[in-house]
């Protein structure tokens, strides 16, 4: 009579153990690179909303005869809209360093007629040390958003 040998019908646990290492590292990596992508996608976003914010800031003070002025707070990551001297909005930048401005006073003014009282930069950092530019030139008040410094830095 024969006896069956049924030792190799499973998995040993070292087996199993370096199956679940693999699938650990791999969701490591996976959860570290979409942190990343979370936080350049957050960068991002403030700086196209601030660069819309002074497009459309610049557009108001033309088409209501009024002055406008930003002010921007690096200490605490926000900066406010008014009009004239009335608040008109306050915004809080969530998870983004407002890293620094070259304006005058941290404050930008928009005339009358639209154009902006100087150019400048405001630069914009996120928790991973990712930074990004905010430019406005002077006179035209052309907003672009880059990685670089401007070429006057």
């Amino acid at each position: 009579m024969k006896r069956s040998n049924n030792r190799n019908k499973g998995y040993t646990i070292i087996e199993l153990m370096v199956v679940v290492g693999i699938i650990s590292l791999l969701l490591g990596l996976s959860l570290n690179g979409l942190y990343n992508l979370m936080q350049w996608s957050k960068l991002n976003r403030a700086a196209v909303i601030l660069s819309s914010e002074l497009k459309n800031t610049q557009s108001r003070a033309f088409y209501e005869g009024v002055y406008y002025k930003l002010q921007f707070w690096p200490s605490l990551d926000r900066y406010r809209i008014y009009k004239q001297t009335e608040l008109i909005d306050d915004i809080i930048l969530e998870d983004i360093n407002l890293f620094n401005t070259n304006f005058t006073d941290n404050n930008l003014y928009f005339y009358p007629n639209g154009v902006p009282s100087m150019g400048g930069t405001v630069t914009l950092k996120n928790k991973m040390g990712k930074i990004l530019y905010v430019i406005m030139t002077p006179v035209t008040a052309r907003v672009r958003v880059s990685p670089n410094p401007p070429e006057n830095w």
